[in-house]
């Protein structure tokens, strides 16, 4: 009995551990089951989030290109748009020239209709011009933001003093004051340490926030304030105008973006100024923001940050006064028998910029031979030698900055001074090829006569210069920025340095620190007894540049 218990239980047990089996093996079986659904599961919701990702890939590289086409677009519209605006704004700015110099002064009659149609004609020209400028400006505005959202900037880094941006934009929007009979206040904290930056661009940003205060505010005043917290300087505009509605403070920044209703209030920019005004504060690591009341005005600030470490031999070396320096025509009384003595080569494949050109110089009393591209140009440069080239970059067949080079790598050319005048603004190219000037159109007629003027009374193309600093940073600065501008630079540290190499090179200009001249009579030596009574000397004063 004993053993059949036995028996019945170990059969009980195998039976139970089969069935226990059984159960764990199906358990099993679903188990797998269910992870191998899981996994279809999850590779499938893993293939579509990377299908998911591709799109949004695809997605995102459409929304790029079509972000690209869309600067590409607008650069392409406003250089093509500001060739035509050249020759219309040029011949405007001619006839207006013409009609006030010679026609109305023959125009002498007592008839009351003749006279109003004469002045009529002349506020109609000037119409013209305004508007023409005008649109110039809003041209630029696209151009510039186009730029800056494709990297394209050329950005200046140097030292330099918030009092004298706030100084010079206020200077030059002084007239807008005048016009609308508002009243200007200032605030301008004294002894702000310097910020590092680019001056043309601050100045830009605040010009921009004066004009619109002005433009925005009926009566009252506009005030523009300086102080220093920590390591920035903030900069405030404040006027007592219109004031902007809350819903509209988010969008004040938006590109192309107009406040306002446009069937009451026509707009007079392009939406613009503000974008490119955060542009340019945030490039140089500040912030911009408004806050306004509707009915009571506006207060828009900027910050910009602390030069940290200004190098000492930077902090009374504005470059700024300097490149100007070096374009301050010498005195010279240039005769109309004179003029009519030199040859100014015109290149441009635009044949009416090439009338216009052409009109304004042959006034001046210059000879004219012309060119459409870069190659004819560099035939007609080695064929008849022109004193001055003038000269488009966009061209057919070769463009100006190839046509240059050649120029300027070839003993029979390399001294013509050349003169750029192009709607591609890339300056620092055109200087490191060698050339004398580099000019956007539409064309300033006075600058570019009086480069023209400049760059004749030297004779040849002068690029030789010789800079004399005992402080190594300043003269390597210096160095930087000569060589930028196309000048050819040598260095010296000392006076031994300096009367060894001033012999050698034979500099057309020569920049030294002042201190150095009052130590030795090297002016006066060089002036009178070596020969170098035409070199141009700029002395580095201690509070800037002094000539």
């Amino acid at each position: 009995m004993a053993f059949q218990k036995m028996f019945y239980q170990v059969h009980q047990a195998i039976a139970q551990r089969k069935q226990a089996e059984k159960a764990l093996k199906k358990l099993n079986e679903e188990l797998e089951t269910r992870v191998a659904e899981r996994t279809a599961q999850l590779t499938q919701a893993n293939a579509e989030i990377v299908a998911l990702n591709e799109r949004l890939k695809a997605e995102n590289e459409h929304l790029l290109e079509i972000a690209q086409m869309k600067t590409d677009f607008l650069s392409t519209v406003s250089h093509e748009l500001r060739t035509p605006l050249t020759s219309v704004l040029g011949f405007a700015k001619l006839i207006d020239k013409k009609l006030k110099e010679v026609v109305f002064p023959a125009v002498n009659t007592e008839n009351r209709k003749t006279q109003r149609a004469v002045k009529q004609v002349g506020n109609n020209i000037d119409i013209i011009v305004s508007e023409g400028e005008r649109l110039t400006a809003l041209i630029n505005d696209v151009l510039d933001i186009a730029k800056m959202e494709a990297g394209k900037v050329e950005w200046k880094r140097e030292p330099l003093s918030i009092e004298g941006v706030m100084e010079h934009a206020i200077a030059a929007t002084s007239a807008l004051f005048q016009s609308k009979g508002l009243v200007l206040k200032k605030d301008l904290a004294v002894e702000l340490p310097k910020i590092t930056g680019d001056r043309d661009r601050l100045i830009q940003v605040m010009i921009n926030l004066i004009s619109n205060a002005v433009k925005f505010t009926p009566q009252g005043s506009v005030t523009c304030k300086t102080h220093k917290t920590d390591n920035q300087i903030t900069i405030t505009v404040i006027d007592t105008g219109i004031g902007i509605a809350p819903e509209n403070r988010p969008k004040i920044f938006d590109k192309f973006r107009q406040i306002g209703d446009t069937l009451t209030d026509k707009p007079t920019g392009t939406g613009l100024g503000l974008p490119i005004c955060k542009q340019i504060v945030e490039h140089h690591g500040g912030q911009i923001w408004v806050e306004s009341e509707l009915g009571k005005g506006s207060s828009f600030s900027f910050t910009l940050p602390i030069a940290s470490q200004v190098n000492k031999g930077l902090k009374t070396l504005n470059i700024n006064t300097l490149l100007q320096q070096l374009q301050v025509p010498v005195s010279s009384n240039y005769s109309s028998t004179q003029k009519s003595q030199k040859t100014i080569l015109v290149v441009d494949d635009d044949p009416h910029i090439r009338t216009l050109l052409t009109q304004e110089l042959e006034a001046q009393g210059y000879q004219i031979c012309e060119a459409e591209d870069g190659l004819q140009a560099i035939k007609q440069a080695k064929q008849s030698k022109p004193d001055l080239i003038v000269m488009d970059v966009m061209m057919p067949q070769m463009n100006g900055f190839d046509a240059a080079a050649v120029l300027k790598n070839d003993p029979q050319t390399l001294n013509i001074p050349i003169i750029i005048l192009s709607i591609v603004e890339d300056q620092e190219r055109g200087y490191k090829l060698g050339v004398d000037r580099y000019l956007s159109k539409p064309i300033n007629t006075e600058v570019l006569l009086r480069d023209i003027d400049l760059l004749l009374s030297q004779g040849t193309s002068k690029k030789e210069v010789l800079v004399v600093d005992e402080d190594v940073s300043t003269v390597r600065l210096l160095t930087k920025v000569l060589q930028a501008q196309g000048y050819s630079v040598t260095e010296a540290f000392n006076g031994k340095e300096f009367q060894e190499k001033v012999t050698s090179v034979l500099p057309d200009l020569i920049i030294a620190n002042a201190d150095f001249w009052q130590q030795s009579d090297l002016l006066k030596t060089l002036r009178f007894e070596k020969g170098m009574e035409n070199v141009l000397f700029i002395l580095l004063a201690g509070k800037g540049v002094g000539n």
